[in-house]
């Protein structure tokens, strides 16, 4: 059995499950759209491939802060990134 993983790579593994337990529950608080009670998981995309967040059009502002929120917890910002 080959493993090559690098300590970064563990890291990223680990905090990609944090992330992903987080929005698991924040996805038993259901919101309202147009008139129906829906999870949130059904108004964004999370993808790994890289990293990112993609929110359909009517998914309340609410919802947007808590995914972002949750994100910010574990994954540095661009802008935090790009600072000298």
């Amino acid at each position: 059995m080959d493993n090559e993983s690098t300590p970064t790579e563990l890291v990223d593994q680990e905090i990609l499950e944090r992330v992903k337990a987080e929005l698991d529950l924040l996805d038993k608080e259901l919101v309202d759209i147009e008139g129906n009670r829906l999870k949130p998981s059904q108004c964004y995309h999370f993808g790994v491939s890289p990293l990112h967040v993609l929110f359909n059009t009517n998914c309340p502002d609410s919802l947007k802060e808590k995914v972002q929120a949750i994100l910010s917890k574990y994954i540095p910002s661009d802008e935090s990134r790009t600072q000298p």
